[in-house]
């Protein structure tokens, strides 16, 4: 049972993180112990309602313990008539069966109740923790998995919530029923035991292999998520190079690959009942066989009583049954349960944190000193970076493809954790402030412009509150956006599409470019903004640009080395290293690395 409590174990766990009370658990542990006594109570009565049958007397119950009494207290006139005594003894079964219908029913329903309200913590919880990781962990992760996990491992994982109310139940049900079995005669009881135990280990085995394959099966459902996310989020590569066949084929190699598995965990739950019914037979007959031969020696119980034990001995197998369904529901769990687990896990997570200091803004300069980062062992993106970025000037990032320039601003962003004592804001670390009152001012323009399936007023609102609209047409004006919405049937209500596909590119960074003027911050990132413009929409933009960096710290990525002309400083990056920096006249005056990108870029 190791396992099976592992599991269990797991799950507790669980739902610990979820800061959901295992305890409320014991509600349905308690309505499943009424309802089993009630059950053991209402089959008790069949023995003496057979037996008042074939004896075509009631009279005996007076003799019954416990329900002698009971019957002691009814009228005389009552205990002398058979049909009445007929009549308590049918009407208190019908009550006890009513009345453990009625327990079991609430017990489902607390059960269905703490099970789904546990799944909808556990994907806030889930998703909560997801918003917690740093970028780095999504760099090298894939985002079908997550989805997969988020949205399907998740509900796997708490699938034995779902059935605890079965399990507990069978279980108080078992344990009635020994004791009915024993009351009726231990010497059959010792018979039926055994063969119960063989039924035991035979299931059991089969839940090993559950298990198993639960880990293969959430190993190729975590696969076929990624798949799918991945070509649908790329349908353009796909089109373009003519791969629909071959995607498809991918995906059909995978979801029958998972098909397999599930077909396999299907096969041996329908075994589990077939095997369990033969076995069940087998029982039956060897008690049967074995009420014959004691009765031959001894009067070893009545004739009800041993077709009560024969009810009995059928109904438990089913109980069986349910308890090693439940262990089976725990070992298809398995798998998805580990996958989710992973995640409240803190290894590899590369979180973010920050300080417990209020950032009150830039007074003097942003410093970078001695700055070393590196990806992972073998891969050092910037090594060793010194340099200073004063307020109210522009500096320009330029150098090659790779040379760590996008890993800097990433860094200034706290997308990643820097090592300590190497950005500091005001002689401040960074890593002292509140992520909150850092990165409130500062505003960034990304190279990647990312937009959401919303409309366009929200993408350039996008985390900010109470924002006038006078303030929304402002920067519309600003960012070159105003003819363009005023050309839209629903204008800034206008639906943009996933990921803004409905937009040009060079409109997409135009919306972006508003979203960072309408925060008003006074840093200002821009990652080669005006990348996706023609010529003539980037002479308006670089006008814009111009404007909003006015009075402001900018700090610019270029790759077009003409729009950072009127830059303060100029620093030149290569294979992650400062190799120069100084104004644009200096660096043409010292016909180095950057003298030989502008000639690059002029012929």
């Amino acid at each position: 049972m190791q396992k099976e409590q592992s599991t269990a174990g797991k799950i507790l766990l669980l739902l610990r993180r979820m800061h959901v009370q295992p305890l409320y658990i014991l509600i349905p542990v308690g309505l499943s112990l009424v309802s089993a006594v009630f059950e053991g109570a209402g089959i008790s009565l069949l023995i003496p309602i057979l037996n008042g049958f074939l004896t075509k007397s009631f009279s005996f119950v007076m003799t019954v313990p416990i329900l002698g009494t009971l019957f002691a207290h009814l009228p005389p006139s009552i205990l002398q008539n058979d049909r009445a005594l007929f009549s308590f003894l049918l009407g208190g079964f019908i009550v006890l069966f009513i009345t453990k219908n009625i327990v079991r029913c609430l017990c489902a329903l607390s059960v269905y109740y703490f099970s789904e309200r546990s799944l909808h913590h556990l994907r806030k919880a889930l998703f909560k923790r997801y918003l917690s990781f740093g970028k780095l962990f999504f760099d090298g992760s894939n985002i079908g998995h997550h989805s997969t996990l988020l949205l399907e491992f998740s509900r796997l994982a708490l699938t034995p919530l779902q059935a605890i109310d079965r399990f507990i139940a069978a279980s108080f049900s078992l344990l009635v029923y020994l004791v009915l079995m024993l009351f009726i005669s231990w010497k059959l009881t010792l018979i039926a035991l055994p063969l119960f135990f063989f039924l035991h280990i035979v299931v059991r085995l089969m839940i090993l292999r559950i298990r198993r394959v639960s880990y293969a099966l959430a190993d190729r459902a975590s696969s076929l998520g990624k798949k799918s996310i991945e070509i649908l989020s790329t349908i353009p590569l796909v089109k373009s190079h003519r791969t629909e066949e071959r995607e498809q084929r991918h995906f059909t190699e995978l979801s029958d690959q998972k098909a397999r598995l599930d077909f396999r965990i299907d096969m041996i739950g329908a075994i589990v009942l077939p095997i369990q019914e033969i076995i069940t037979v087998i029982v039956a007959v060897t008690i049967f066989m074995g009420a014959l031969m004691l009765l031959g020696r001894e009067n070893i119980a009545s004739a009800p009583a041993i077709l009560v034990f024969f009810y009995i001995v059928m109904n438990g197998s089913q109980k069986l049954g349910a308890v090693s369904g439940f262990r089976s529901t725990l070992a298809t769990a398995s798998g998805p349960l580990d996958q989710v687990l992973t995640m409240f896990d803190e290894r590899g997570k590369f979180f973010v944190k920050g300080g417990g200091k209020e950032c009150t803004g830039l007074r003097e300069a942003i410093a970078l000193r001695n700055l070393h980062f590196r990806y992972s062992e073998d891969r050092t993106v910037l090594d060793d970076v010194s340099f200073t970025m004063h307020k109210g000037t522009m500096t320009a990032i330029v150098g090659p493809t790779g040379a760590g320039k996008s890993t800097l601003i990433s860094l200034l962003m706290r997308y990643y954790d820097c090592p300590p004592g190497t950005i500091f804001f005001d002689e401040v670390d960074v890593r002292d402030f509140t992520l909150d009152s850092y990165l409130k001012h500062i505003a960034f323009v990304s190279q990647e412009t990312l937009l959401l399936h919303d409309s366009l007023h929200n993408n350039i609102t996008y985390g900010l509150s109470d924002v006038s609209e006078e303030a929304v047409r402002d920067v519309v004006r600003r960012s070159r956006l105003e003819h363009f919405v005023s050309q839209l049937p629903e204008g800034l209500n206008t639906l943009i599409g996933d990921r803004g596909v409905k937009l040009s590119g060079g409109e997409k960074q135009r919306v972006s470019i508003a979203r960072a003027l309408l925060r008003g911050a006074e840093i200002l990132i821009l990652d080669e903004a005006t990348s996706s413009l023609d010529s003539q929409t980037e002479k308006l933009i670089q006008e814009a640009i111009d404007e909003a960096v006015a009075g402001r710290t900018a700090i610019v990525i270029a790759h077009r080395l003409s729009t950072i002309k009127h830059a303060d400083k100029i620093v030149v990056f290569q294979e992650g290293k400062v190799v120069e920096q100084g104004t644009l006249d200096q660096l043409l005056q010292r016909k180095g690395v950057f003298f030989h990108l502008w000639e690059e870029q002029k012929f």
